[in-house]
């Protein structure tokens, strides 16, 4: 029995590493119409949410083109929060309606993901998530916030319930068809 014990505290104490926690809000989400560009500062991530948004339906920019219109206006970014102002001014000239931003936080052995929606026009989040591991991750950086990434846009949009959740994970996460039931979360 003790032996027993003992191996279920180190398999907890090994998913712990695996199981992520987040959070998001929403006030609503754009029409399935809406033209987006996912903008981050990881090529993973950002990858992930582009075909993570495109599956669900969102008709989503190649970013390429954002820096071709801030190359046409002699813009340059900086890799400042003034970046931030910028891609903004220039999907209102694109005829783009949603921006959504996805920023690296943390370090390589516990990396964090957040996500935002942005309407262009008003300039106001529409909604918000993150991800994080609350462990030291043993798998490569990139495959942890691509995962992340899944993990954060699925608790925004309801299909998966906020906090720490043991019997969900992240790969399920990522190929989710639909929202949680109401009252599930």
């Amino acid at each position: 029995m003790r032996t027993f014990t003992i191996a279920c505290g180190w398999i907890m104490l090994f998913l712990a590493g695996c199981v992520p926690v987040t959070d998001g809000f929403r006030h609503d989400l754009p029409a399935q119409a809406s033209l987006t560009i996912v903008w981050g500062d990881d090529v993973s991530a950002v990858g992930m949410a582009t075909t993570w948004l495109q599956k669900r339906g969102r008709s989503v920019l190649e970013r390429s083109l954002l820096y071709t219109n801030l190359e046409t206006d002699n813009l340059e970014l900086t890799h400042t929060l003034k970046d931030e102002a910028t891609i903004l001014q220039t999907a209102t000239k694109m005829g783009v309606q949603e921006v959504v931003f996805i920023n690296r936080g943390g370090d390589h052995r516990a990396p964090m993901i957040s996500v935002r929606g942005v309407e262009v026009q008003t300039g106001r989040i529409s909604w918000s998530g993150s991800a994080r591991y609350a462990t030291f991750e043993t798998r490569p950086t990139k495959d942890a916030l691509a995962l992340l990434t899944c993990e954060a846009l699925a608790t925004v949009w309801g299909f998966r319930p906020s906090g720490t959740k043991w019997f969900l994970s992240s790969e399920k996460m990522c190929a989710v068809e639909g929202p949680l039931p109401t009252g599930s979360q």
